[in-house]
């Protein structure tokens, strides 16, 4: 066990922090339940504190001062002002929360003071028996009732007059209730509406005058019913505020505000503007805050762009578009990972090679090969105790995982920007490598404006980007490494780790799979939902994700009678099929959405080569180069011990490109056509504002939790397992007849075993044999001279990871020139206005055919099946 605050003081017990510990207030944020601290610590941060408070707490009665200068021990300085919580009495006339703690001589000369006790609200205290002696204290005579006391004329009369007193105190009037208050004004309202037909009043005097002479028992109920339902305290204040900026955000017209203000349901339109711009004010401000606060930590950043999705592409008379290019700085850290040191053992984090192809090659030849001959859907097998539990709710919130909306309840901790903080957002273009330098330069200001630029000089910062955001930033960084200052480039990119985002290789490893093979989701979509149904060359995610989940799922529910009938078949047909639904869509679909999102780093960074060869194999222009960048670094600073390494793989998660989608998604929904770039800016500094004060929206807004109900997933599953059943038939039917193969070394047609040299005289025999998922097949004693690798996918990848790495490497150490080409070509996301797929919602809801005794009656037919 070790002490959550890494220090040189940590001395002492180990203490765990439980739901028993005492966490005060002002240590909720920093003092967690599970956390362990040393004694030190736990003195400091729960003893300490505790203490510290109580002796600062202080008495909230408005009149504290003057009640104790007139006390008989006003110039004793009192230790103990024995505080209490406030009377209920006693809040509606002093004006205090229910939880705020008074003395008690305030409490005693408050009941004294008429300024207090003169006042209609105030509620006397009532009255105790003293002991158990039959005392009865009323007002200022005092009673006791016991059979050896006699009472006079005069003492009797007066007990009589305090008793009456009491009397009258308790009656209960006959008054009538507010809800018959309430019946009697509806049915008024009803007789002048409707079967008069008077218009609606909405004079407020004019309506009371009517509802009092219409009905006595109604005098004075208009008044009672306007008090109860228009805040006055502080909090209710705030609650209109916060009703103000949502109608803004939502896009509510400032007539439609200022109406709602008048009636007393909103603050005006000038009020939420001048709230909106004092926000927006202070934002450097918090910036600096937020910056010292977690000086100690690891800080990682997004740096990405935004173009306002209200856009108009078709030229007006004045301008050809209103598309606005903005980039967003954002930070985010975690408070129990610690700041990681440039160098370690003297060996600085960057590799002076660059991409070190020969690294990444050795490691392929001596694991990695092995690994991926194996399809992936096999290698999750075993990992499956590692990851997160495969339930419905999960699989729901995976189909979601590319939908970045904040009001989705699943992953709250990813969804929201709790850690994060937005340096800035800017109306800048980012195409360049030299617009990153400008953009990272802006957070390198920030460092200097808080006098701590030693914190770049040595330690460093992960950049998440996508893939123009990786290769600029480590252009900017191979140029100041190999040309120094000449470059003008500032020695703080070097503090810039750039890596790529595993929400972009999800996205891009999902897109390209399904675009490749477009001609069979096609065929499988019409089979689900009907020929006149549209499959776009460019679905929605949603979509995307909705197919590859049941394609995959289909594919499992029958996966053993396929491959049961097919056995070792090595026809190009079935090997292409498996490698698409035993690999590659299960690839996709659990690349960001389990393994790194479970932290499982071993599982992630195989998938990383898995996806690669993907990218490679499907001719991916760019993503064929970016996971290779990743791996080289990695395996350097597993190499070389460098702590980078462990907090990758201790902490993998932080390390996301999410955050920044998130935020980008918050800026989308609360922004309209008609803003203009300054308001754009304001809007997104100001959620940033609120991302820890959403208590109005969680308190009203409905929430979004997209689902899709079990029995029609389960519906479509079979249906989806039902189309593969007729697929592999017609493959079966077909074997051998296949023409069209694409391969450098194809598997050979008329021998089992691909070796170079089969140590086996029968080389036709399979029984014996393996077919790795690539469709190469070998026998068991051949792959094992391979060392259980095949050589024939080994010699090409190695040599099409060291022709990309040599590309790429010529496109990083090309010096910047003033009017320089883009390295990555903008691609602006028209999908939106692209895919015409219908709603997946409305198709879903008019499924309910049963198809169960079909699937069961096929199944058993494939169990029946003799295998090759």
């Amino acid at each position: 066990m070790s002490c959550s605050f890494n220090s040189t003081d940590c001395k002492g017990v180990i203490r765990t922090i439980n739901n028993n510990t005492k966490i005060q207030i002002t240590k909720k944020k920093t003092i967690l339940v599970g956390m362990k601290l040393y004694q030190t610590h736990y003195n400091k941060f729960i003893i300490n504190e505790a203490y510290s408070l109580k002796n600062n707490e202080t008495c909230s009665h408005q009149k504290h001062d003057e009640y104790k200068s007139q006390s008989k021990n006003a110039n004793k300085r009192s230790k103990n002002l024995n505080l209490e919580k406030i009377p209920k009495r006693l809040i509606p006339i002093l004006n205090l929360d229910e939880t705020a703690k008074i003395c008690s001589l305030c409490r005693k000369k408050t009941d004294n003071d008429p300024d207090y006790n003169m006042l209609e609200e105030y509620t006397a205290p009532i009255s105790k028996k003293k002991d158990d002696d039959n005392i009865l204290t009323m007002g200022n005579h005092t009673y006791s009732f016991r059979k050896d006391i006699l009472y006079n004329g005069e003492e009797l009369k007066q007990f009589e007059s305090d008793y009456q007193e009491i009397i009258s105190q308790l009656t209960i009037t006959d008054e009538i209730s507010l809800s018959n208050k309430i019946k009697k004004m509806f049915n008024i309202l009803y007789k002048n509406q409707r079967i008069l037909e008077q218009k609606t009043i909405y004079d407020p005097d004019k309506f009371n005058n009517m509802l009092e002479t219409e009905d006595a028992d109604l005098i004075g109920f208009f008044d009672e019913l306007y008090q109860g339902t228009n805040p006055k305290t502080k909090s209710d204040k705030q609650i209109i505020a916060d009703i103000g900026s949502y109608l803004q955000t939502s896009g509510a017209s400032a007539t439609s505000i200022d109406t709602l203000a008048n009636l007393g349901l909103s603050v005006s339109r000038m009020t939420v503007n001048q709230q909106k711009k004092i926000v927006s004010d202070e934002h450097k401000q918090s910036v600096d805050n937020y910056c010292l606060q977690n000086i100690e930590k690891m800080f990682v950043l997004n740096i990405d762009d935004y173009h306002n999705i209200h856009r108009r592409t078709m030229p007006s008379l004045l301008e050809t578009h209103n598309i606005f290019h903005f980039v967003t700085i954002l930070l985010n850290s975690n408070p129990n990972i610690p700041s990681i040191p440039c160098f370690s053992n003297n060996i600085l984090i960057h590799n002076p090679k660059g991409i070190d192809s020969k690294l990444i090659i050795k490691k392929f030849e001596n694991y990695f090969m092995n690994q991926i001959g194996k399809s992936y859907y096999e290698q999750n097998e075993l990992w499956k105790n590692l990851l997160i539990e495969d339930s419905y709710e999960n699989r729901i919130e995976n189909l979601n995982v590319h939908n970045y909306d904040g009001r989705i309840q699943k992953h709250q901790e990813l969804r929201s920007l709790n850690n994060s903080k937005l340096v800035d957002f800017i109306l800048h273009l980012l195409h360049s490598t030299k617009d990153y330098i400008e953009c990272s330069n802006l957070l390198f200001k920030v460092f200097k404006r808080l006098k701590n630029t030693d914190y770049l000089d040595h330690y460093i910062i992960p950049i998440i980007a996508d893939w123009p955001g990786q290769v600029n930033i480590r252009r900017a960084i191979t140029l100041r490494i190999n040309r120094g200052i000449i470059s003008g480039i500032s020695k703080q990119i070097l503090s810039l780790i750039p890596m790529i985002g595993p929400l972009h290789i999800s996205l891009n490893s999902r897109e390209t799979l399904f675009q490749t093979y477009h001609f069979f989701f096609e065929m499988l979509y019409h089979d689900l939902f009907g020929d006149k149904k549209v499959l776009s060359k460019k679905p929605k995610q949603t979509v995307i994700n909705l197919i590859l989940d049941l394609t995959f799922n289909g594919w499992k529910k029958i996966r053993k009678v396929i491959m049961n009938r097919f056995k070792n078949s090595k026809d190009a047909e079935y090997r292409m099929m498996i490698d698409l639904l035993d690999n590659s869509i299960p690839l996709t679909l659990d690349i960001y959405a389990v393994l790194f999102r479970s932290g499982y780093f071993e599982g992630y960074l195989e998938s990383v080569v898995r996806v690669w060869v993907l990218f490679q194999r499907l001719r991916r222009h760019n993503y064929n180069k970016a996971p290779l960048v990743f791996l080289s670094d990695v395996f350097y600073w597993e190499l070389n011990n460098h702590p980078m390494a462990n907090v990758l793989k201790k902490n993998l998660p932080i390390f996301n490109d999410y955050f920044v989608e998130n935020l980008h998604s918050s800026i989308k929904s609360q922004t309209a056509e008609s803003n203009n770039a300054l308001q754009i800016i304001q809007k997104a500094k100001i959620i940033d504002a609120e991302r820890n004060n959403n208590s109005f929206k969680e308190s009203f807004i409905n929430s979004r939790n997209p689902t899709i109900s079990q029995d029609k997933l389960n519906y479509l599953e079979r249906k989806v397992s039902l189309f593969l059943f007729s697929l592999f038939d017609k493959i079966y039917h077909n074997i051998g007849n296949t023409t069209k193969i694409n391969n450098t070394y194809k598997p050979a047609n008329d021998n089992f075993c691909d070796a170079e040299k089969c140590l086996l005289p029968n080389n036709i025999d399979s029984s014996n044999g393996i077919v790795l998922i690539c469709g190469h097949g070998f026998h068991k004693e051949c792959l094992t001279l391979y060392n259980d690798k095949c050589n024939h996918c080994f010699n090409y990848l190695s040599f099409e990871a060291q022709k990309n790495i040599n590309t790429l490497t010529a496109r990083l150490t090309t010096p910047l020139k003033n009017n320089e080409i883009p390295l990555v070509e903008e691609k602006i996301n028209n999908n939106s206005n692209e895919n015409n797929d219908e709603n997946i919602q409305s198709i879903l809801e008019r499924l309910e055919q049963n198809i169960d005794n079909q699937f069961e009656i096929l199944y058993q037919e494939w169990s029946n099946y003799d295998s090759l």
